[in-house]
């Protein structure tokens, strides 16, 4: 298949590193996806655990989004002797998705630490949107934490698919509240979840009729003690009209009038290792002619 030829000429490019099946132990179902099933395993050079992503479903992924599964490659790529089926490396974020995250540890932030996840998130918005990638499934369940630090993840092959297919997405998780196809309105959603430290309309089991409200323009209420900058700001986002929302270095610089992100922008957000793979890009681009 295209995806194949694809994960073969990047190892001979040496762009991505191939590890050896038998350093991975201990493997543990975590999740499946649509091209494939997501495990947990320890990695023994580094002796931590590690997220592999087992592509099933290759045959499926079409030519033009070989290049949106291009910015999902977190560490490596290597292959399972048993199946044949190459497996997907990725850092393991010990702290868990972010819906989880608020929920165990929500007592314990200070608005300086909410503020802080949601600035690393508008940081990783911003490389992707530099990146030319748009994310179309932008929700809590898609932001994981590692080291307190916050990190977008799902943003490869089933945003450009979903987006093709259908023009909302429900998802194994129901992400009616975070629907509309712009990234800036999502993230708008995901501040006020920082804030509460739940999901937006948590208590609606109609999701059709939530969607409906949603487009009219029903939000959540401001949970009482929000700083009013930050509350303006999510407010800006998820304005109904999305030509009133600020574009992302908008939301960025008023983070900084905030106080929050003057530090290194480089050691948040996605790793950098990311950017490494700009010369693969244009290498895959000259193989796929």
């Amino acid at each position: 298949t295209n995806a194949t030829k694809w994960i073969k000429n990047a190892l001979k490019y040496k762009q991505v590193k191939f590890i050896p099946y038998n350093d991975l132990e201990s493997a543990e179902f975590v999740n499946e996806g649509g091209f494939g099933i997501i495990t947990k395993a320890i990695w023994t050079k580094i002796h931590d655990y590690v997220i592999c992503k087992k592509l099933t479903n290759t045959i499926n992924i079409k030519h033009d989004i070989l290049d949106a599964f291009i910015h999902e490659l977190k560490m490596h790529l290597q292959l399972d002797p048993t199946t044949n089926k190459y497996l997907l490396i990725m850092q393991y974020a010990d702290g868990g998705d972010l819906q989880n995250y608020l929920k165990t540890n929500f007592k314990n932030l200070t608005w300086d630490d909410k503020k802080k996840l949601a600035f690393q998130i508008a940081d990783g918005l911003n490389y992707l949107h530099n990146e030319d990638v748009l994310h179309r499934d932008l929700h809590s369940k898609n932001i994981v934490i590692h080291e307190n630090n916050a990190k977008i993840t799902d943003f490869g092959i089933s945003k450009i698919q979903n987006d093709q297919n259908s023009t909302v997405y429900m998802g194994h998780f129901g992400v009616i509240p975070y629907m509309e196809p712009k990234h800036i309105y999502s993230f708008g959603v995901l501040m006020w979840e920082i804030s509460s430290g739940y999901p937006p309309f948590k208590d609606s089991d109609d999701k059709v009729s939530l969607g409906f409200t949603i487009n009219n323009g029903t939000r959540e209420i401001t949970i009482p003690g929000t700083p009013i900058e930050y509350e303006n700001l999510y407010k800006n986002c998820w304005n109904k009209e999305p030509g009133q929302r600020p574009v992302i270095y908008e939301i960025l610089n008023e983070f900084k009038r905030m106080n929050i992100g003057i530090e290194s922008i480089k050691e948040i957000g996605l790793d950098s290792q990311d950017k490494n793979l700009d010369d693969l890009c244009k290498q895959m681009d000259n193989f796929n002619e």
